[in-house]
């Protein structure tokens, strides 16, 4: 019991837990107060750990770590706390404790599986993550919100269970729950592992893998307008942080996150609802994340990571305030906001140029390491896709959101501007992308592998006239396209993406199957009860009225029947 005590004491993610349920008794007028104490407490406990192992548990004769506190596991938990607190004020005065309680608990439930040590308590919180976080899709209260948060937990809970399958399956190949490489392919004879293979693909489809990545689009962009902003951070980042631990240098990570960074660039330009445009580039954005992570490169995949959260969560957040004046997140029906919103609009262009990776912003300086890492690798092909996909981060993150919401046409809205709280916590997230883009050291300290930190520099010649060519192509290429009417025009529409897989085939699929399977039953059922109904008959036949059983037999007869059964009860009496 001591141990336990010990191991709980020693996670931050238990502070926020614990502070999580508490606040479901507290006063609604005192939430936010409490939400952001909590955070507080939850780093500094974090930051008097230090670096290190901690919680040690024994379970039937296994050690379970279950707070690991190390470079890589640091620099996710330092900007998890910093997301944390930009929400609680983003939202700050929210009475709704659901959301409340999901705001501090799914965080918690991240932050707590990027401080594992051990396999199980990885498990635990990736479970607890799925199950608080779902709160957040729920919170409209909505029959559709309903149904797509359905979909959305059955989806977390399948990663759930091939983790469990995975761990079971890796602890019987090497003996050992630590939650450390595992590697896709046995290093002697190159083959698959079958228990790294299931892992692999429970944190794909967290990481929204190609093909599996359409929970994104259904259930972030029907949460509340705070909900979508926290649900945009945590659980593809948990996936990053867990790909980079088990997985670093893995070959087929650098084609699957080349592809993650292609398709979604399409489908955001058609796209007419801008929630769904952000959620297709956190695909976008976490596929460079994965290729780094093919690439080895962990100090890419943890510093873009880190800037994402910051200036995605950035953009999440102008765009929600946009939809909280106006009531719309539809490009249709947005537009010329700039005119009474002139402080959001700013802000949101900050995001717009930190996630473009203009010089002196924090995009800028992380997202270079990973083109680097391709060109070092000499990957011709994969270094050309990042710089394509770079350049249409541009077209639809960078300049699709601020102008579809702030210009392009007028709409006619003229909303009052963003709520103060809203402001302060935008400003935060713009002073981070700004200040950490011209001064980034602070944020180089934080990298996992400083050896290899320390020979880059951000603002060479190369890398500098390399971007901005790439950006300033990427901008004449809009404005072409914008000219030219070739820009794909914004109309109301429902852009299934993949998914038509699902919902028309694969509906016609499941049809033909629940009837063929309804056939099935139909005859087997037919037969059966014909030969239910012959036995019947045949008992009739022998025991009905009109039977031979019910014939009057001779009294000689049935004397000898039962001589013959006292005889049989005789031998069985003797035998026993």
């Amino acid at each position: 019991m001591t141990a336990l005590m010990n191991a709980l004491l020693a996670n931050p993610a238990v502070v926020l837990t614990v502070g999580a349920f508490v606040l479901l008794a507290l006063p609604r007028h005192l939430a936010s107060i409490w939400m952001l104490l909590v955070t507080a407490l939850s780093a500094i406990k974090l930051y008097t750990l230090g670096i290190g192992e901690y919680g040690a548990l024994n379970v039937f004769g296994e050690t379970l770590t279950t707070v690991r506190v190390d470079p890589l596991a640091r620099i996710f938990a330092v900007v998890f706390h910093i997301a944390i607190a930009l929400n609680i004020i983003y939202a700050w005065g929210q009475r709704d404790r659901t959301q409340n309680f999901a705001t501090l608990a799914y965080p918690a439930a991240c932050l707590g599986g990027v401080l594992s040590g051990d396999l199980i308590t990885l498990f635990f919180w990736w479970e607890m993550a799925a199950i608080t976080s779902v709160f957040l899709v729920w919170a409209p209260g909505t029959r559709v919100t309903y149904l797509s948060g359905m979909r959305y937990l059955s989806i977390q809970i399948l990663s759930g269970v091939l983790l469990l399958a995975g761990i079971v399956l890796i602890f019987r190949e090497t003996g050992s729950l630590s939650f450390d490489f595992v590697g896709l392919r046995d290093e002697s004879t190159g083959a698959i592992k079958l228990g790294a293979l299931v892992m692999f693909l429970a944190f794909g489809i967290k990481s929204a893998f190609p093909l599996l990545h359409n929970w994104v689009q259904d259930s972030y962009s029907k949460s509340t307008i705070t909900g979508a902003i926290i649900l945009s951070i945590f659980t593809t980042k948990l996936a990053v942080y867990s790909l980079a631990r088990a997985f670093p240098g893995t070959n087929e990570l650098i084609y699957i996150g080349a592809v993650m960074t292609l398709f979604p660039i399409f489908f955001a330009l058609i796209e007419n609802d801008l929630r769904k445009v952000l959620c297709y580039s956190i695909n976008n954005q976490v596929g460079f994340m994965v290729v780094a992570i093919g690439f080895g490169t962990i100090n890419g995949a943890a510093g873009y990571a880190f800037g994402n959260i910051i200036f995605e969560g950035l953009l999440f957040m102008a765009l929600g305030a946009a939809m909280f004046r106006t009531g719309t997140s539809k490009a249709t029906e947005l537009g010329g906001l700039y005119r009474t919103m002139p402080i959001t609009m700013g802000l949101c262009i900050v995001g717009a140029m930190s996630i473009s990776a203009f010089p002196g912003t924090l995009g800028f300086v992380t997202k270079g390491l990973i083109i680097n890492a391709a060109g070092e690798a000499h990957n011709l092909w994969i270094w050309l896709v990042l710089l394509f996909a770079s350049a249409g981060v541009l077209e639809h993150a960078g300049i699709k959101i601020p102008f579809f919401t702030f210009f392009a046409h007028d709409s006619g809205k003229r909303p009052k501007e963003a709520p103060p709280q809203m402001l302060i916590a935008m400003g935060i997230a713009a002073v981070l992308c700004i200040g950490i883009g011209v001064y980034p050291d602070p944020l180089y300290a934080l990298m996992p592998d400083q050896a290899a930190i320390a020979d880059y520099h951000p603002y060479s010649a190369y890398h500098m006239v390399e971007q901005l060519q790439l950006l300033l192509w990427a901008v004449l290429a809009f404005a072409v396209l914008v000219l030219i009417k070739w820009y794909p025009a914004e109309v109301p529409s429902t852009n299934l993406d993949t998914d038509w897989f699902w919902r028309v085939p694969g509906r016609s699929l499941l049809g033909w199957i629940t009837g063929a399977s309804r056939a099935t039953w139909n005859a087997l059922w037919g037969i059966f009860s014909g030969r239910i109904q012959a036995i019947m008959e045949r008992i009739y036949v022998v025991h009905g009225p009109e039977g031979q059983m019910s014939r009057s037999w001779p009294i000689g007869f049935m004397a000898l029947w039962t001589a013959v059964l006292l005889a049989l009860v005789l031998v069985l009496s003797f035998l026993a």
